[in-house]
């Protein structure tokens, strides 16, 4: 298993663009990028658990993103999933060809 966290803070808007936005449906560019990055940062620590681990893979990768309560402008987003890791002792191993299974014709 491998896995990577991010605990990211979004900055606030200032006070002018708070006013600018009331009563507007507008994107928040801040809390967009920092959900870009928190995520791309938990993605980027899992990977780096894989390489440590000298897997070749990552698979049944699962990701959750959470606000908690100790803050309206704090994110979290963490990533767990399957490191593949070749077998040492099976260097001689040889997978067969695929073969039809049902024949359609």
């Amino acid at each position: 298993m491998v896995m990577g966290s991010c605990v990211y803070h979004v900055a606030h808007q200032s006070w002018r663009q708070s006013i600018g936005n009331t009563g507007r449906n507008v994107e928040l560019p801040n809390f967009t990028q920092a959900l870009y990055d928190a995520r791309e940062l938990a993605m980027e620590r899992m990977q780096g658990e894989a390489v440590d681990a000298k897997a070749e893979g990552i698979v049944g990768v699962d990701i959750h993103e959470q606000s908690h309560g100790w803050g309206s402008h704090v994110i979290e987003f963490f990533a767990i999933g399957t490191a593949i890791i070749p077998d040492e002792g099976a260097e001689d191993h040889v997978i067969p060809d695929p073969t039809t299974v049902l024949d359609l014709a």
